[in-house]
C-alpha cells in the first residue's frame, strides 16, 4: 500500500467517522457499479423488456442489485408503470400513475425542478433526466394503483386531489429520490412518446454524506488547530487553523512530523490504549516564530484492519488566556482606579517586609486622607473626582522608594510603606504633602488639596502588619482633629480619643440610642428604567456640627463599640422599609448593608427573621449586602451564616465587587443571589480593553451561576450603554436617581407604578 493510499485510509478510518466513511465508500462502490450496469443497459432498455425471459432476468438482477425500481412512461396514456424488486429480483411489484401524483409528492422546494426538467424532455430539448428530489411515500404505501385506475386518474378532467401531510419542517418525513430517464421512442412530429428510467432512494447515502460533509467542515472549521498523526508523529491532515496559527501554506505540511513544530516528546509517552483525551501542556517551536504556550489534548485511535494506531491532536493557543489570567490576578492585586496596590496586596507586602526590620533598619507606614475631597466630589462629581484621585496616586507613586509600596485603602485613602533612609532625613512625607497640594486643572477649575498624613514606624519583626497600619490611621485620624493639612506621628499616648472625637462620639451614641439617625433609600432601576428596588444608607445630622459623612461616622460606630445599637436600627428600619415598598409592589426589594462583625455573629439569621415578623414582611423581599473586605479577615468563615440567611428566604448580594478583593471563588462558592459590580471597576473597563474583556467574563459567569448583575455608580448615559450592551440587567447611580428621604422613595415608586 503505498503512503497516498495509507494517508487516505487513515483520514478514512478516524474514529468517529470510520464507520461511516466505509459506509460511504461501500455504498458508493455499489451504485457506481449499478449506474455502470444500468448506462449500458439504458441505450437498449426498451429492447430489453422484449427479450426473451432469461434475459429479462439477468436485466432485473442488475436492477435489484443496485436497489433499483425501473418505470416506464407512456404518451398514449400519460401514465407511467413502476417495477420494483423490494425483496428478490424474482419478485417484482408493478404499480402505475401519473406524473401529477407524483409531482405532488415531491418536496415543495423540489417540484418546480421536477417539472421544469421534465417539460424540457418531453420537448426534445434534453435527452435524458437526471435529477434528485425528496419525495414522500402515500399514506397507503401497501395499496397497489392499477393500470386502469391510473389511466381512469388520468384522464378524468377534475383528477382526485390526495391530500398530502406537507410536514416539509421535519427532514426525517422525507426520502431522497435519485431520478433518471431517457427517451426511447418518439411519435410521428418527433416527441417523445415513451420514456423508461429507473429510480433508487438514496435517502441513506445522502444523509451518510451529508454527517461526513459536517464532520469534514467542523474538523476544517474549528477555531482549534487539529491534525491528524501516524504512530510516527508523521502528519497526515492539518486544518485551517492549524496552517494560519504556525502561518503556513495551506497543504504544506506533507509528512512532516509533529515534532517540527511542538515539543512532542510527550506525545511519545501517552499509552495509545488510553480511552480517554489527554490534556498536557506544550510549547510551540518555529524558527520564524515567537515561542507560544500550547495546550494538547490528544486522542488515539486504531482502525479495525490495522496494526498500528493514529492520533488526533489539538492544539490551543494559551498566550491570550494566560495574558487573561496575569490581568485578572493584577485586578485582584490591584485598585481598578488607580493601579495601585489594595489592602489585600498591602497586607501581604507589609507583612513580609516586618520580617526584615531591625533596630538599625525600622519601617514606616503612612496613613493619608484627602483634605476636602467630599466637596469636590459633590461639586464636581464623581468621575471628575476619580481624576483627582488618579492624578494623586500617580504623584505618590512618583515620590515613592523603589522598594516600598504605594497602595490605596479606600476612597480618598492611601497607605505607603517605606524603609526610611539610615542617618538621614526622611524627606518622603514632606515630599508628599507638597505634591498633593499642587493644583489639578478639574474641568477648567483650578483645585488644590491638602492631605492629613499618620506615620507609624516600628523596629520590632515581631509587630503585626495590622497593627502598624492601624496606629498610622489613629494618627492620621489625630492629624485631621488637629485641623488637617498637617502629618501627625503615631506615639504611645496618641490611642486616646481627642476631645472632639470624643464628644463627636458621644452625640453620635445618643442619636443611635434615641434613634435620631435617618435612612435615606438609592432606588435601583432594570433596563426600563422601572424601579425593582432600593438601597437603605444611614444618614447623620449632628446638631454641632451639621451633616457627618458615612466616612466619618461609620468608623466612629466601629471605634466607639455601638455597632451592636446601630445594627439593630439598621435591622429595624429596613424591615419595616420593605414592608413598605411591598405593600405597594409585591416585588420589590430593600437592601441593607451588612459589616464584617455581623457576619460573625451566630444570631443574625435570628434577629433578621424577628425584624421581619415584626414588620411583616417576607424574608425574600430583604436584600443583605456584603462586601468583600469580611471575607479577608482571617477569624471569618461567613458562608455557614450565609447558608442559613439563604435557606431563609433572603437575599445575598456581594457589595462593591471589583474594589481589591475579589476573587471568582465567591461567586463559585458563596450562596450569592446578585453581585454589585463597583463603579470603578467599571470606568477601568470602559477606558481599557483587557478590562473590558475580564469584565466581560465575570458577568458572563455570574449569568451562568444563576445571578443577577447590578452595577453602581451610573452616572453617564455611555456607561449605561456599555453596561446594556454587556447584559448587565440592573442599575444603581445618580444617571437613575439620587439617595433620597424614603417618603420621596414611596413617592416615586406610586409614580413609576402610574406610569407603566
Amino acid at each position: 500500500m503505498s503512503k497516498s493510499d495509507l494517508n487516505v485510509e487513515a483520514l478514512t478510518l478516524a474514529d468517529p467517522t470510520a464507520v461511516l466513511e466505509r459506509r460511504i465508500q461501500r455504498e458508493r462502490a455499489a451504485r457506481k457499479e449499478a449506474e455502470r450496469l444500468l448506462t449500458e443497459k439504458s441505450v437498449e432498455l426498451y429492447e430489453a423488456l422484449q427479450l426473451g425471459a432469461r434475459d429479462r432476468h439477468k436485466l432485473e438482477l442488475a436492477l435489484w442489485a443496485g436497489n433499483e425500481s425501473i418505470w416506464d412512461w407512456d404518451a398514449e396514456h400519460q401514465i407511467y408503470e413502476l417495477q420494483g424488486f423490494p425483496e428478490d429480483a424474482a419478485n417484482a411489484t408493478r404499480s402505475w400513475g401519473n406524473t401529477s401524483q407524483v409531482i405532488r409528492r415531491v418536496h415543495p422546494d423540489d417540484q418546480e425542478t421536477l417539472r421544469t426538467n421534465w417539460h424540457l424532455l418531453l420537448s426534445d430539448s434534453i435527452n435524458t433526466l437526471d435529477i434528485v428530489v425528496r419525495y414522500r411515500s402515500p399514506s397507503c404505501p401497501t395499496r397497489i394503483q392499477s393500470r386502469e385506475e391510473a389511466i381512469a386518474l388520468a384522464q378524468s378532467p377534475h383528477p382526485a386531489s390526495h391530500k398530502i401531510n406537507q410536514n416539509i419542517d421535519n427532514p426525517e418525513s422525507w426520502c431522497w429520490l435519485h431520478c433518471r430517464g431517457r427517451v426511447v421512442e418518439h411519435d410521428k412530429e418527433g416527441f417523445p412518446s415513451r420514456i423508461t428510467g429507473t429510480v433508487r432512494d438514496v435517502t441513506n447515502h445522502h444523509h451518510m454524506q451529508k454527517s461526513f460533509r459536517l464532520m469534514a467542515r467542523a474538523f476544517s472549521s474549528t477555531l482549534d488547530a487539529m491534525l491528524i498523526i501516524d504512530h510516527h508523529g508523521n502528519i497526515i491532515e492539518a486544518n485551517q487553523a492549524f496552517y494560519s496559527l504556525f502561518r503556513l501554506t495551506e497543504g504544506s505540511v506533507g509528512q512532516r512530523s509533529l515534532n517540527d513544530f511542538i515539543c512532542a516528546d510527550e506525545i511519545a509517552d501517552r499509552s495509545p490504549a488510553a480511552q480517554d483525551n489527554q490534556t498536557f501542556r506544550s510549547t510551540m517551536h518555529a524558527d520564524f516564530m515567537p515561542s507560544l504556550p500550547l495546550e494538547v489534548s490528544l486522542s488515539h485511535f486504531q482502525p479495525d484492519d490495522a496494526h498500528y494506531h493514529y492520533s488526533i491532536v489539538t492544539l490551543r493557543d494559551m498566550s491570550e488566556r494566560k495574558r487573561a489570567d496575569c490581568a485578572l490576578q493584577h485586578m485582584t492585586q490591584h485598585d481598578s482606579l488607580t493601579n495601585l496596590a489594595n489592602r489585600g496586596t498591602l497586607n501581604e507586602v507589609v507583612t513580609s517586609m516586618l520580617q526584615q526590620v531591625t533596630t538599625q533598619q525600622p519601617l514606616r507606614v503612612m496613613f493619608l486622607d484627602l483634605d476636602g475631597f467630599k466637596a469636590v466630589n459633590d461639586e464636581f462629581g464623581h468621575i471628575a473626582a476619580d481624576v483627582l484621585l488618579v492624578t494623586q496616586a500617580h504623584r505618590m507613586q512618583r515620590l515613592a522608594p523603589a522598594d516600598g509600596l504605594v497602595s490605596r485603602w479606600g476612597g480618598d485613602e492611601f497607605v505607603i510603606a517605606w524603609w526610611p533612609p539610615v542617618n538621614q532625613p526622611d524627606s518622603l512625607p514632606a515630599a508628599i504633602m507638597d505634591a498633593i497640594r499642587e493644583p489639578i486643572d478639574l474641568g477648567g477649575s483650578s483645585i488644590r488639596l491638602s492631605a492629613s498624613i499618620g506615620i507609624a514606624e516600628t523596629c520590632h519583626s515581631g509587630t503585626d502588619a495590622a497593627e502598624l497600619i492601624r496606629h498610622a490611621d489613629t494618627a492620621m485620624f489625630e492629624a485631621k482633629v488637629q485641623g488637617k493639612n498637617r502629618i501627625q506621628a503615631y506615639t504611645d499616648g496618641l490611642g486616646q480619643q481627642t476631645s472632639h472625637r470624643a464628644s463627636l462620639m458621644s452625640e453620635l451614641a445618643q442619636a443611635i440610642e434615641q434613634d435620631q439617625l435617618t435612612f435615606y433609600v438609592q432606588p435601583k432601576f432594570n433596563t426600563e428604567r422601572r424601579i425593582i428596588g432600593g438601597e437603605m444608607l444611614a444618614r447623620w445630622h449632628s446638631a454641632t456640627s451639621g451633616n457627618i459623612s458615612p466616612a466619618v461616622f461609620i468608623p466612629l460606630i466601629e471605634q466607639g463599640g455601638l455597632n451592636a445599637s446601630f445594627a439593630e436600627a439598621v435591622l429595624r428600619h429596613g424591615c419595616q422599609y420593605a414592608a413598605a415598598v411591598t405593600a405597594i409592589n409585591p416585588e420589590l426589594h430593600i437592601a441593607i448593608n451588612l459589616s464584617g462583625w455581623q457576619l460573625l455573629d451566630s444570631h443574625l439569621a435570628d434577629k433578621l427573621v424577628i425584624q421581619c415578623q415584626q414588620a411583616g414582611v417576607h424574608p425574600s423581599r430583604v436584600e443583605l449586602e456584603i462586601t468583600e473586605s469580611v471575607f479577608m479577615q482571617p477569624e471569618s468563615d461567613p458562608a455557614a451564616i450565609m447558608q442559613r440567611l439563604r435557606s431563609l428566604g433572603f437575599r445575598l448580594a456581594i457589595d462593591d465587587f471589583g474594589t481589591g478583593y475579589s476573587s471568582l471563588s465567591y461567586l463559585r462558592d458563596l450562596p450569592l443571589d446578585t453581585v454589585k459590580i463597583d463603579r470603578s471597576f467599571i470606568i477601568d473597563a470602559d477606558a481599557n480593553d483587557r478590562a473590558l474583556k475580564i469584565l466581560k467574563a465575570i458577568i458572563q459567569m455570574s449569568h451562568d451561576l444563576d445571578m443577577h448583575i447590578v452595577a453602581e455608580g451610573v452616572e453617564t448615559v455611555e456607561q449605561w450603554q456599555l453596561l446594556k450592551n454587556l447584559n448587565v440587567e440592573l442599575y444603581q447611580g445618580f444617571l437613575f436617581g439620587r439617595p433620597m428621604p424614603f417618603e420621596d422613595f414611596l413617592q416615586a415608586l406610586h409614580a413609576d407604578m402610574a406610569n407603566y
